[in-house]
């Protein structure tokens, strides 16, 4: 009997490995195969550059994430790896790993870096990435929650990265103002020319509007670095408990004291508390834009384009964006690569029936995923049209402000 259970685990584990591969990768090609790629495929691919200002086309939002086999100190919490315990969690993990190309976790690391690399490369024009670190979740008390930490990609293995590719990345540290050695942390990496500092508040535990964190900000404010911040609801990491946090009113105090905000994803998901209003439920994203038409933040609030296509979040965000063209010289593009590469939540199905795309715009788009997910995410976000217009998003939504670019 234990034999036949232990068959019937092995098979059902099986099942499941097929099953990540479909959703999260499900490539025909490697990325060097370019050239299989149909005439009019690749056609439609060095179009969708036309118009942009190439010297300010960056991915203004990209991931690196391994195991820590290389030495490389990243943590991941070891419930992603508890099939019994955590089943949603472990699931996660593996589409993560399949999606990123990881076959091999006594490798993961360095096939991580090897397939983005790879997927940088085999592209008609060059994007280089901003890369981002990944702090712990911490308490208020400045001490380390790991129950609430997902993952951690250490400052010095992102540096260590971009010294080893300088022309593919360039650094954002992340470091948690909670932190007891935030600010030392924080000079330390700005000493070292990093202008660019990264945060996930619903996953971190992180209140922008706290008090404490104003030490941190009039650091930031002097030596003119740029904060990063997810706003809106999280899902693809742990932030269940701490969604609030995610709130992109919260990020006033740091507006108010002049610093350079890019609220990721232009806050695309979710109900957040308006603290406008007495706290009713709103809409995220509506807030998100209440910020973004203040002209007091004109010159220090920007957004990038990054997850606006993700199933869940279709379709207002994006119609949105495109109507409000007149602020895109304040947007800018961003991948949140790995996710491009989850086919699950990529659906250009999804694309078609709510009229962003043709049933021919998809049949291409999927070709190019098939050979790579991360050319696919551009190429898709210069082909989606407003349903009823027929607009699209402007050439100025993909380029990098100078302000920032200058950093």
């Amino acid at each position: 009997m234990k034999k036949i259970l232990l068959l019937a685990l092995a098979l059902l584990m099986t099942s499941c490995s097929l099953l990540y591969g479909k959703l999260g990768g499900d490539f025909d090609y490697e990325p060097s195969e370019y050239e299989k790629l149909p005439k009019h495929v690749r056609e439609f691919i060095e179009k969708s550059y036309d118009g942009i200002d190439l010297k300010k086309l960056r991915d203004t939002h990209l991931h690196i994430v391994g195991l820590g086999n290389s030495g490389s100190g990243i943590w991941v919490n070891p419930h992603m790896k508890d099939w019994f315990n955590h089943l949603s969690k472990y699931n996660r993990f593996n589409v993560y790993m399949t999606a990123s190309g990881v076959d091999d976790e006594s490798q993961a690391d360095e096939q991580y870096i090897a397939r983005l690399t790879e997927l940088m490369r085999y592209q008609p024009h060059f994007i280089p990435a901003y890369a981002l670190a990944f702090d712990y979740h911490y308490k208020l008390d400045g001490t380390i929650d790991l129950d609430h930490s997902e993952f951690h990609v250490p400052n010095e293995y992102i540096a260590k990265v971009v010294k080893e590719n300088p022309v593919n990345f360039k650094m954002v540290a992340s470091i948690h103002p909670y932190r007891k050695d935030a600010l030392e942390e924080l000079e330390k990496w700005a000493a070292q020319g990093v202008r660019f500092v990264k945060w996930l508040p619903n996953a971190m535990g992180i209140d922008p509007s706290n008090k404490k964190v104003l030490p941190f900000y009039k650091m930031m404010k002097k030596y003119d670095m740029t904060l990063i911040s997810h706003a809106g609801e999280e899902k693809a990491v742990e932030g269940d408990k701490f969604q609030e946090l995610g709130n992109p009113l919260r990020l006033r105090p740091a507006l108010d004291m002049g610093i350079d905000v890019i609220i990721s994803h232009a806050a695309s998901r979710g109900k957040c508390a308006d603290l406008d209003n007495g706290g009713v439920q709103a809409e995220c994203s509506d807030l998100f834009w209440r910020l973004f038409k203040e002209k007091k933040y004109e010159k220090n609030l920007f957004t990038d384009l990054s997850a606006l296509i993700i199933y869940e979040r279709l379709s207002q965000p994006l119609i949105e964006m495109i109507e409000n063209k007149q602020f895109h010289s304040r947007v800018m593009y961003g991948s949140d690569y790995p996710l491009p590469a989850i086919n699950w939540i990529y659906r250009t199905t999804d694309l078609v029936e709510k009229g962003f795309i043709t049933e021919e715009e998809r049949d291409i788009l999927n070709e190019i995923y098939s050979i790579n997910p991360l050319l696919f995410h551009f190429v898709a976000l210069r082909t989606v049209r407003h349903p009823k217009t027929g607009e699209k998003l402007t050439d100025e939504a993909f380029e990098m402000p100078t302000r920032l670019l200058k950093k």
